[in-house]
């Protein structure tokens, strides 16, 4: 990879399914049903959604996973927080996962469904873990690598946008044999959304096998 993998506009256009016609819009229809039928912070889930696609464009040459697992990863984003819906007192996480594997997702097979539901389960709290974690122990070897490389740049987009207002946007990637450096943009201080990747970057840093740092330059 370039020492410097740098995104274009990606950032700056809406996180559509990267499938080919009525299949795309019927699919994008169903996730957006969902979130609103779950009250969730539809604007929230739709940037966190853009910053993860562009995390994960910067990281392909490193991840190498395809366009398919690209779409999963987004309903995974879309989704991610469905699960306050049904608590007030914290563990949505895995309410977000049990009602992915509830949904009705067309042109998802169940076991991309049930890829997307761990992916969202572990957008937040405990990663994935096969000695804990029996759905994710389930998964042969391939599938749970995808699971931790979506999972990983999830928790990173996620806390850049911890304060659930828009303000932050990834201008580019730079990476290096010791760093990755995600440089960002934001119209004002940003160092609360910093303090929060950094606190659920732990993952991304060890399937990178890089330190994680970032970095606002506007």
């Amino acid at each position: 990879m370039n020492d410097a993998a740098k995104t274009g506009d990606r950032a700056k256009t809406p996180a559509a399914f990267e499938t080919v016609g009525n299949k795309a819009k019927t699919l994008s229809n169903a996730v957006t049903a969902i979130i609103q039928e779950a009250n969730a912070d539809l604007l929230h889930a739709r940037h966190t959604t853009e910053l993860t696609l562009v995390l994960f464009d910067a990281l392909a040459a490193i991840h190498k996973l395809g366009r398919r697992k690209r779409i999963l990863l987004q309903i995974s984003a879309l989704l991610h927080d469905i699960g306050w819906l049904r608590t007030a007192n914290g563990g949505h996480h895995k309410h977000s996962r049990d009602m992915i594997l509830e949904a009705r997702l067309p042109e998802i097979t169940k076991k991309e469904r049930n890829i997307c539901a761990l992916i969202a389960r572990y957008h937040n709290k405990a990663e994935p873990d096969a000695a804990r974690h029996r759905g994710f122990a389930l998964l042969n070897s391939s599938k749970r690598r995808m699971v931790l490389w979506c999972a990983a740049i999830l928790r990173v987009a996620d806390g850049l946008d911890c304060n659930h207002n828009g303000k932050v946007h990834i201008a580019g990637c730079n990476i290096d044999k010791t760093r990755l450096t995600i440089l960002l943009a934001a119209g004002s201080d940003c160092s609360g959304e910093i303090r929060g990747a950094k606190r659920k970057g732990a993952l991304l840093s060890r399937m990178i096998e890089r330190e994680l740092a970032f970095l606002q330059c506007s």
